[in-house]
């Protein structure tokens, strides 16, 4: 009995040992197959984990990732072209039905956009999180035609948005004037000069910047939605926005009347000393050009003195806008600009991942979203001093007359047909098919006669004797 007893104990000690053994092979088993579903997650590349979970499907590109260059031919480039004629009559909105429609008071957020498709995409993140950004029209404007930005565009949906494309970029007109026209060029070979060489002088495709600047300004003020009490905010593709940059845009512009500021600026030079609920009050200058906003009146004012802005020999549209201010009243433009900067710029890091990832960071360091926001006011000769400081060596594009034609070709109806100053000319109602729902849409006061003419719509670039002849007309 007792042997019977012994053998039925190393039995059960026999079995035990077996499940034990098969549960620590399960154990194992299950540890392995995580792990090799964690290895798995992590080759996919689901986008950067301070990206929002419903805002993942804007991560498209990966770290570091460019646009081919792509060599047109001729007919597609004339195909191109009338498409971008077409797009930009068209002018359709998307999300139109889903948001209320736009009205007098909508302000309107415009993102110029080249290839730097990578940076773009942590641009749309950021916008994505900004409180009340379904209240504003979000216009994006290219001067280059892709189908994968294009596409990445039409997946927004959180506000209303529109793309515009200028019509004389350099992937349309790469070798012809008013880009780099090598006829030109070489009949003015130095001695010994390769040929073509003096076209690098012109830097035709940093030039390309100031011009489409200034081509989607006028798009916007001179045309369909032009309103005087409509705000424009103007953005890269290679920066990004806190959340709170439009709670405390709204509260900003409550205070231009009091201090009488032409323009906003959100992107300036951080001021360690003031808080994210100051703003001061000063004189314009180039390194506020990140997230610069103006309305209609400053517009018009800007408008009166495109001269200064075209004839400027410098590749950066805010450099060439200096001369511009200078000549306001009383020698610069007054700017209500925020201590703590809320666009912020990706462009100094190696890729967009890195400067998102950056970018990211502020936030939690920062205190937004402030109730109230306080002013600084300087004395008006430090605004004065601060705006007629010697400016930088300018980064010379060697424009030649005929590109500053171009530059005012937008005040041309036409294009090619002179007019009166602007002092003289009277603004264009907005056209019948209005999208704005607003009747009584802003137009020129009696104190105010400045041209707001609206932009031709044809694309059709004029010859070089054509211009010549505008010219050298008396």
């Amino acid at each position: 009995m007792t042997i019977l007893m012994k053998n039925v104990a190393e039995k059960f000690k026999k079995v035990a040992e077996i499940e034990r053994q098969v549960r620590l092979s399960h154990v194992v088993f299950g540890a392995f197959a995580l792990l090799l579903l964690w290895a798995s997650c992590c080759a996919i590349d689901t986008g950067p984990s301070h990206v929002p979970r419903h805002l993942h499907r804007f991560y498209r590109f990966p770290e570091g990732y460019n646009i081919p260059e792509k060599l047109l031919s001729e007919a597609e480039r004339n195909a191109l072209i009338s498409r971008v004629e077409r797009l930009n009559a068209q002018a359709e909105v998307l999300n139109w039905d889903k948001y209320r429609p736009v009205h007098a008071e909508t302000t309107i957020i415009i993102v110029h956009v080249h290839k730097d498709v990578e940076r773009l995409q942590y641009l749309i993140i950021s916008l994505g999180q900004v409180r009340y950004i379904w209240r504003v029209l979000l216009i994006f404007s290219h001067s280059y035609y892709d189908d994968e930005i294009n596409n990445l565009i039409k997946r927004i949906d959180f506000c209303r948005v529109l793309q515009i494309f200028y019509p004389y970029s350099m992937q349309m007109y790469p070798s012809q004037f008013p880009w780099i026209d090598y006829d030109d060029c070489n009949l003015t070979l130095p001695a010994g000069a390769a040929p073509g060489e003096p076209c690098l002088e012109r830097e035709a495709r940093r030039a390309q910047y100031k011009w489409h600047w200034w081509w989607t300004a006028h798009y916007v003020f001179n045309g369909e939605w032009r309103s005087e009490k409509r705000m424009v905010l103007f953005l890269k593709e290679d920066n990004y926005v806190l959340p709170d940059l439009l709670h405390v845009f709204q509260r900003t512009r409550r205070l231009l009347p009091y201090f009488r500021a032409e323009v906003m600026s959100f992107g300036g030079p951080q001021q360690a000393r003031l808080g994210y609920d100051s703003i001061t009050i000063q004189a314009w200058e180039p390194s506020y050009e990140k997230g610069l906003a103006f309305n209609l009146r400053t517009w018009w004012k800007i408008s009166e003195r495109s001269s200064f802005y075209c004839f400027h020999d410098d590749c950066e549209w805010s450099q060439s806008l200096m001369p511009v201010f200078r000549n306001f009243t009383g020698g610069f433009a007054k700017m209500a600009a925020v201590s703590a900067p809320r666009v912020l710029s990706t462009s100094g890091f190696a890729s967009g991942r890195s400067g998102a990832r950056w970018a990211w960071s502020v936030p939690r360091l920062a205190r937004l979203f402030p109730e109230t926001v306080r002013a600084r006011v300087p004395p008006p000769s430090a605004m004065l001093a601060r705006a007629h400081r010697r400016a930088p060596r300018p980064s010379r594009c060697g424009a030649m007359p005929e590109q500053v034609l171009y530059c005012l070709a937008p005040l041309v109806p036409g294009e090619t047909t002179p007019v009166d100053p602007p002092m003289t000319a009277t603004a264009k109602a907005p056209p019948a098919n209005s999208l704005m729902t607003a009747s009584n849409e802003a137009t020129p006061d009696d104190s105010l006669k400045t041209a707001t003419t609206e932009a031709s719509s044809s694309t059709a670039l004029p010859t070089k004797n054509e211009i010549t002849n505008l010219l050298h007309v008396t």
